[in-house]
């Protein structure tokens, strides 16, 4: 889960990303081409409550012997995560030319992603916002096949 929202995230923030002039933080009539592979990373699953892990539980709501061996030994994660996002200089020289700095990578920003909330920002800014909606309810249609 966490996982799916990183790549979530990271997909979003990229798709915000000024390098690509068809689309602007406050413009999405321009059309923005997504495969339905990273529309299944988009749209979120949100489980039932009823559906979550439950230690101590078995499927047919019995009680069993816990699965979590060492609970205490847990990786704690923290509760707001941080992407650098990274371009290889190298990809944007042209054809052709070499350079010393062709290997080395330039920070183009940093994306965070609030477990809690499930909230991405790119450098700051929220990402969820109005065109976010739009696209993730277009990438809902287009896995319904109502396209």
């Amino acid at each position: 889960m966490v996982i799916r929202i990183f790549i979530a995230g990271l997909l979003t923030a990229i798709l915000a990303l000024p390098v690509y002039p068809a689309y602007s933080a406050g413009n999405l009539k321009d059309k923005i081409k997504i495969s339905n592979k990273d529309c299944r990373w988009l749209v979120r699953h949100r489980p039932a409550a009823d559906v979550a892990y439950k230690p101590g539980v078995g499927v047919n709501g019995r009680r069993v012997k816990p699965a979590d061996l060492q609970p205490d030994r847990q990786i704690k994660l923290p509760p707001i995560i941080a992407i650098p996002l990274t371009v290889p200089v190298g990809s944007l020289l042209k054809k052709g030319a070499t350079s010393p700095v062709g290997a080395s990578e330039v920070g183009v920003g940093l994306v965070t992603v609030d477990r809690q909330s499930g909230e991405v920002q790119y450098e700051g800014q929220t990402l969820a916002g109005g065109d976010s909606k739009r696209m993730v309810a277009a990438c809902r249609k287009l896995l319904r096949g109502k396209y």
